[in-house]
């Protein structure tokens, strides 16, 4: 014998009998994307504040560290345009000749018959733009003047001519000395005598 069911419950109290109700999982889905991007803007929010923090502490930094820069980069500049003086200044010693020694083997070199009366020594600049230590090198010329005593007084000065050649400082300064002048001239006690001169050239690049 069947009995008839009854369902005493209205359709408003009647409840979903699974796991999760229908009305959960509606506002679930409706929900849920709007907190995910809520808090999605909330992180961007804060990293774009961070960021913008950051920027302006860079500006306040920079701001600061921009004059000091300038300063550094004039200070560079400075010891760029120094030390390429100091290189030429030390090319330009390199480039001249030592006068003191060039003209100890002058002396050495004079013989005792000899009495110089004049001795010079020129030094041209090559160029008036100075670039390198080589641009220094000056062009270099050499008069000597005397008289030579005895019967050989001609003969001597030819030696000298080619004496002087043979030393250190004069053979790397000068490429040649030619004998520029020279007479016969009668002393006060009627000894031979030889008045002349000699001029000497400077070589090319001349210089220690």
């Amino acid at each position: 014998m069947k009995y008839p069911r009854v369902n005493l419950l209205k359709k408003s109290e009647q409840r979903y009998q699974g796991v999760v109700s229908r009305r959960f999982l509606l506002v679930s889905i409706v929900v849920t994307p709007i907190l995910f991007i809520t808090i999605l803007s909330g992180v961007k929010l804060i990293q774009y504040t961070a960021v913008q923090s950051s920027l302006k502490s860079s500006g306040q930094i920079w701001a600061g560290l921009k004059p000091r820069l300038a300063l550094y980069k004039n200070e560079q500049r400075s010891l760029a345009a120094n030390r390429r003086a100091m290189e030429l200044i030390a090319g330009w010693q390199g480039t001249q000749v030592p006068l003191s020694k060039l003209l100890a083997e002058i002396q050495d070199s004079i013989p005792a018959s000899i009495q110089l009366s004049r001795l010079a020594i020129r030094g041209e600049p090559k160029t008036s733009i100075y670039d390198k230590p080589e641009d220094f090198t000056l062009d270099y010329t050499l008069t000597v003047q005397g008289v030579a005593q005895g019967d050989r007084a001609e003969d001597v000065v030819i030696g000298l001519r080619k004496d002087l050649l043979k030393t250190e400082y004069m053979g790397a300064t000068f490429d040649s000395v030619n004998l520029g002048s020279m007479r016969k001239r009668t002393g006060r006690e009627g000894q031979t005598m030889r008045e002349f001169s000699l001029v000497g050239s400077g070589a090319e690049g001349g210089g220690q």
